[in-house]
């Protein structure tokens, strides 16, 4: 009697398109030898205890190893590397855990996860299957892996339970409704995960169960403590539907911030982490109750441009709101605080946490004076403490530089302009363009800032689907959820499909009786198989540097960084405009034509 571990992750239609989905295992170099740690070739392990008790004791700092069969193949290269992608996507670095052992054979079928243990085991025949996804192949091997990393993040038990206590005894015992909560929360958690780390999960696992029930001649007989084949499938639906609702959620509040939305972008991000947490989504957002709290300041109690920002021209450009609600962005620069704080919990060496936490003891320290000198101190110490982690890994450099620039205005507010020059000038001896250095150099010498407001860009023609801008719009029918529902802040997302692109509108009310605002932002962007161009003749794909050609669109009314992604925004009017999203390569996931209403 065969007893194996399955799992089938979820399907949901295309449009959620990322770029690695092109990437093929059978790409690599086969010739290639792994440059793996020598140590990780180990003896067969057991599962179980015993297994755990080796990984501790003889894997050191790894949290992969491989069978001495396969530990310098071009296979456990890959599975390293999409591995450790899913992890740092996850960004919890709070213990080793969990680890991922490559193996010949598990003992228990293509994969077994042990949560108390933080153990994943995989099979090399599991790796084939997912190789044989040809350009989904990345996409299939992530999905599986991620569906096992989220068992263990949630220390989902009753898969050890079944791999060690009913192994091949063929009990025909009802399979638990929390066996099936759990497969459910580590197929959308575990999509999500793939998601962010820049994988596709979509549309592969229908196929996949069925090649797995095939490629081990799999009965539901043989699996009695397991979904039935049938029921797993139905499982995958539900998982589906959880799935569409977090990107749906994920993704508008990244539009938002995308428009300077900021107040409604955090309450989306709430409802993220309601199920989903990871260092990203909690520096995220920090950044954005940061940002929040700027709009709060007058320019004559802040006129420094601080790092945490997403586009200082444009901040630089039209200025604050002037409206000095000090309790409330006190409130919002606490709360940003503790945000940050609850990212290094994840990774405890996550320089651009540091920073930004620096940045908001910075502002505080701005808007309490009384306790300036205190906030001031615990901004240094996080600006420096940035420097230390950031110095000696080159993909850090954009944080080391703007760490440098935090320590340049926390020495100008304290009235100290020359060690303020000399932060300001290490910052631009490393980036010499970086505009930030330079804007706030500016103030320290009473140099005015010349940043030129774009013109605006003539996107008249531009549709999606054949839908122009003025004919966005949703109504009740279009409803899908309540974000928030306070008396005096609601917001309400709407959705509406089409044949290779989809409108999301977000309807925020803020205030009551005379006070009350209304607004509406429509988003009508691409799907993956989105095949036609813009009216410039940009297609999914393209590099950044195309569409700021001066034949096309050229340079952005703004562009703002967030995650691993780029958005670059160009605006019609004061209500309409398109924005191009790009991933951390810079090539273009998908656009949209936004549209928005006041009433």
């Amino acid at each position: 009697m065969k007893t194996i571990l399955l799992f089938i992750a979820v399907t949901c239609f295309s449009f959620y398109y990322l770029p690695k989905s092109d990437l093929v295992i059978t790409s690599f170099d086969k010739t290639a030898t792994c440059t793996l740690p020598s140590n990780l070739a180990q003896p067969d392990l057991t599962l179980g205890e015993k297994a755990f008790a080796s990984l501790a004791g003889v894997y050191g700092n790894s949290d992969f190893s491989a069978d001495p069969v396969l530990v310098t193949s071009y296979k456990a290269k890959v599975v390293k590397g999409v591995f450790d992608r899913l992890k740092n996507a996850k960004g919890d670095y709070s213990s080793r855990r969990p680890y991922l052992r490559f193996v010949d054979q598990t003992g228990s079928g293509v994969a077994v996860a042990y949560p108390k243990m933080g153990l994943i085991m995989l099979e090399e025949k599991g790796y084939d299957l997912c190789a044989s996804f040809g350009k989904d192949s990345l996409n299939a091997l992530a999905a599986f892996l991620s569906h096992e990393l989220t068992h263990c993040y949630e220390k989902h038990d009753w898969e050890e339970y079944f791999a060690s206590e009913f192994k091949g005894n063929g009990l025909g015992n009802e399979v638990s409704d929390d066996a099936k909560e759990d497969e459910i929360q580590a197929d959308y958690l575990g999509g999500f995960l793939s998601y962010q780390a820049g994988f596709n999960p979509f549309g592969i696992m229908p196929r996949f169960l069925d090649t797995v029930y095939s490629a081990y001649n799999l009965t539901d007989a043989d699996l009695s403590k397991y979904p039935k084949k049938e029921e797993r499938k139905s499982i995958s639906k539900e998982s589906e539907e959880k799935l569409k609702k977090l990107l749906d959620l994920f993704e508008m509040g990244n539009f938002l911030v995308a428009l300077e939305e900021y107040d409604d972008a955090l309450e989306y991000y709430y409802k993220v982490l309601e199920d989903f947490q990871s260092r990203e989504i909690f520096n995220n957002l920090g950044v954005l109750s940061t940002l929040s709290a700027m709009k709060h300041f007058t320019p004559l109690e802040n006129k420094f441009a601080f790092p945490v920002e997403l586009d200082v021209e444009s901040r630089m450009r039209v200025g604050s709101r002037g409206d000095n609600a000090k309790e409330f962005r006190e409130e919002k620069l606490l709360e940003a605080i503790d945000f940050f704080e609850k990212a290094r919990q994840f990774d405890s060496f996550y320089p651009i946490a540091y920073l930004n936490e620096g940045c908001a003891h910075a502002l505080l320290g701005i808007s309490q004076r009384d306790f300036s000198e205190l906030e001031w101190q615990d901004a240094e110490n996080a600006g420096l403490r940035a420097i230390r982690i950031a110095k000696d890994d080159p993909e850090n450099k954009t944080t080391l530089v703007n760490a440098q620039v935090l320590l340049g205005i926390l020495s100008a507010l304290k009235n100290d302009s020359t060690s303020a020059q000399l932060h300001f000038h290490e910052a631009l001896k490393m980036d010499s363009t970086h505009f930030l250095a330079k804007a706030n150099r500016n103030v320290l010498t009473n140099v005015k800032n010349l940043v030129s407001l774009k013109a605006a860009t003539n996107l008249a023609d531009e549709v999606i689907d054949d839908q122009p801008f003025n004919s966005l719009r949703l109504n009740a029918d279009n409803k899908k959820w309540d974000i928030l529902a306070d008396d005096d802040y609601k917001i309400t997302l709407l959705g509406k499909a089409y044949d290779h692109s989809f409108i999301l509108a977000n309807t925020s009310t803020k205030g009551t009786g005379s006070n009350r605002v209304k607004k509406n932002t429509y988003l009508h962007y691409t799907a993956a198989a989105y095949a036609q161009p813009s009216s410039k003749g940009i297609r999914i794909g393209d590099p950044l540097s195309k569409v700021t050609q001066s034949d096309k669109y050229g340079e952005p009314q703004s562009r703002m960084s967030l995650g691993k992604g780029t958005f670059l925004r160009y605006i019609q009017d004061a209500t309409t405009g398109v924005i191009f999203q790009f991933d951390e390569d810079n090539k273009l996931v998908r656009w949209c034509i936004y549209r928005q209403q006041r009433g």
